[in-house]
């Protein structure tokens, strides 16, 4: 809070400023303040030092460098003859928690030092200091004072006084320590302290210098060994790049004695990230085989098996197919970036979160499987979204490595997960890298085939059977649009998908009325006015929200809607917690659900081992799911986080699950 913010307060609740000029003291309601010198007088063969020493009367208080959720520092103004002064010490702080807030500064009792180096011992060093400083408890005061000091040369010296040595300063951190950037995700920077294996240091405390991008609350902190694993969490207005951010850690040494060490955050190590790219371009490789994709696959599959398989014009093919993913997978990642910037908690497959965007993708799929049944053809565009005639089927490729990014969006694949959390951790360029490693990944397999003659031996001779089988991906196609329609059963209201139904019918209608249309041009052009049409219907789509329903099976009925607050509570009455961060979109989630969650041998060792199951939906947009995402280091479904009974450490489980994977969690809690 800055000084106008003070004066602002200080009218709401009827306090006037003080004002005041004199002598070395100044005497205010709430306490003291003292202009004082480390010696009776200067000499050069010793240290020379002044302090601001403020004494405060009991529940007042004043405010460290960074003041935290509110408040303002002390601000000096020197003014010195015949002497330098340098430096300027703050002694360690305190957090002062004031109705909810968390505030850094002094209670009781604190001292300021600054150096002084004097030049001439003929003179006395004069010393003027005008000062402003504001002083709290529930209210704040501001207070204006000048103060005034004459130190005379000496030709004694001795050891400063009393009050020089009660207090505790910070230094600066050893070089054998290290504190680097893993990584970031919504409003939580996560951290790494490496210290000496021999320093054995007890209650670390963390205070950041810098109120604008870190919040003045506990970080959380795992010690682990000799490292510190630090989750700092960030200010709405944050920066990007926290390199350089300064703290102050405050901890005490075998003997219970506090010390105070200055240091800064470097950037995350290359190998951290290029662990992160090797995740994104496995998790993008894995993500050809999850269910969601494979649909759209078959379309580019077609291309390979077409009866143009001239090798100049597959490589082309396949790079065009490579270009719709990266650049597509590049957009999410900008989009998600610009939108986290202005505030938005949104993820992964964000969206589908948008009820008219997965009407969309069904509309589209519905125009897809009818076109691949033969009811149409429309020669130069939608037809083309797989391959025939080479001149029209580059910008196709394009398009359907567009269209398999956009519907690859519901899953996530294993290492997918880390790869996305930790990617927003970084720099927005690191980020964009990793999700262009996402989109390389998920086209290296069309792309190597492109490039490798050989493999091109193996794929079967065109014949009659293409048209069968191309008849027959159609269906996939449709069983798509089911899956859509019911995520839009856990979104909009059934009179909304009714509206839905009769676009997908008035579409069969259109394009039985097209075979009427004797002339080619005509009829194309009909089609493609069709096409157009159907989307602008769309936009009518009535998007009442309904609550997500409940399932009506026994297993679901015992998942508790999740909210942090009970997690918390459980957590701390010793109780197992087992939480599902799912959304009806997600079909790695319902296929866990399904073959594991929900099961009933699964779900009794849940009840004979007595956990509290949570169901975390993420179906439509919630920021309080997105924030928790983001304490986990994900933003990406599926997430499965167990607590064992009596700890407050989380297991993060795999994106797929199996039965034996949550077994696991339980035969371990009996280990001896």
């Amino acid at each position: 809070m800055t000084f106008l913010m003070g004066f602002l307060l200080l009218i709401c609740i009827g306090v006037s400023p003080a004002f005041a000029a004199g002598s070395s003291s100044f005497n205010f309601p709430q306490g003291t303040v003292d202009l004082i010198s480390s010696h009776p007088g200067w000499n050069p063969q010793q240290k020379n030092s002044l302090g601001l020493h403020f004494k405060m009367k009991e529940h007042w208080h004043i405010y460290w460098k960074n003041s935290g959720d509110s408040g303002a520092a002390p601000k000096w103004k020197w003014t010195v003859e015949n002497a330098r002064l340098t430096g300027g010490q703050w002694p360690l702080p305190e957090r002062i928690h004031v109705e909810g807030l968390t505030n850094l500064g002094y209670s009781h009792e604190s001292l300021f030092i600054f150096d002084l180096e004097p030049q001439d011992p003929a003179k006395p060093v004069s010393v003027v200091l005008n000062l402003e400083f504001l002083i709290c408890k529930v209210e704040c005061i501001p207070y204006f004072t000048e103060l005034r000091k004459e130190i005379p040369f000496s030709a004694q010296t001795g050891p400063p006084a009393a009050i020089f040595s009660k207090f505790i300063y910070p230094e600066k951190a050893p070089t054998s320590f290290r504190w680097s950037v893993d990584g970031r995700t919504d409003q939580i920077l996560k951290t790494t302290l490496s210290l000496p294996v021999n320093l054995n240091l007890k209650n670390l405390e963390v205070f950041p210098e810098d109120g604008e991008t870190f919040k003045s609350s506990v970080p959380a902190l795992e010690p682990q060994g000799s490292q510190y694993r630090i989750q700092l969490p960030l200010q709405d207005t944050s920066k990007t790049d926290f390199t350089g951010s300064r703290f102050l850690l405050v901890t005490e040494d075998t003997d219970g004695n506090k010390k105070g060490y200055e240091m800064e955050l470097t950037a995350a190590a290359p190998a951290a990230l290029a662990t992160i790219l090797i995740w994104a371009l496995l998790g993008g490789f894995i993500l050809n085989f999850m269910p969601c994709v494979f649909p759209v696959l078959s379309i580019k599959v077609l291309s390979f098996l077409g009866p143009d398989q001239d090798k100049h014009k597959l490589r082309i093919s396949g790079l065009y197919y490579t270009m719709g993913v990266m650049c597509s997978f590049l957009a999410l990642g900008g989009l998600l970036l610009a939108l986290r910037a202005g505030g938005e908690q949104i993820g992964w497959g964000f969206q589908l979160q948008s009820p008219l965007i997965a009407a969309g993708i069904a509309l589209l799929f519905v125009w897809l499987g009818l076109n691949f049944l033969g009811t149409f053809e429309i020669g130069q565009s939608l037809s083309y979204l797989g391959a025939k005639k080479t001149s029209q089927s580059l910008w196709g490729s394009f398009m359907t490595g567009v269209l398999a990014t956009v519907v690859a969006t519901p899953c996530t694949a294993p290492f997918m997960g880390a790869a996305l959390g930790a990617s927003l951790a970084l720099p927005a360029m690191n980020t964009l890298m990793v999700f262009a490693g996402l989109g390389l990944g998920m086209a290296l397999p069309f792309l190597i085939l492109s490039y490798t003659p050989q493999a091109l031996k193996f794929l079967p001779k065109p014949g009659m059977w293409m048209q069968t089988l191309k008849e027959f991906l159609a269906f996939p196609l449709f069983a798509t649009v089911l899956w859509l329609l019911w995520v839009l059963s856990h979104q909009i209201v059934v009179d909304s998908i009714i509206y839905l139904l009769g676009v997908f019918l008035l579409v069969a209608l259109w394009v039985w009325f097209t075979h009427t249309i004797r002339h080619e041009k005509a009829r194309q052009l009909t089609l493609l006015a069709g096409f157009i049409l159907s989307f602008v219907l769309l936009t009518a789509l009535p998007q009442e929200s309904i609550s997500v329903s409940a399932s009506n099976t026994a297993a679901a009925e015992v998942w508790k809607p999740f909210t942090a607050e009970q997690v918390q509570q459980d957590l701390e009455q010793g109780k197992s917690v087992f939480i599902d961060f799912t959304a009806a979109w997600c079909i790695t989630c319902q296929v866990n659900k399904k073959l594991v969650l929900h099961t009933t041998e699964i779900q009794k060792a849940f009840t004979e081992n007595n956990v509290q199951l949570y169901k975390a939906d993420w179906t439509d947009k919630d920021p309080k799911i997105t924030e928790a995402l983001a304490q986990y280091g994900r933003n990406s479904l599926p997430l499965y986080v167990f607590y064992p009974a009596g700890s407050r450490k989380a297991l993060l489980l795999p994106e797929i699950l199996t039965k034996g994977i949550v077994l696991d969690l339980f035969n371990k809690e009996k280990e001896p």
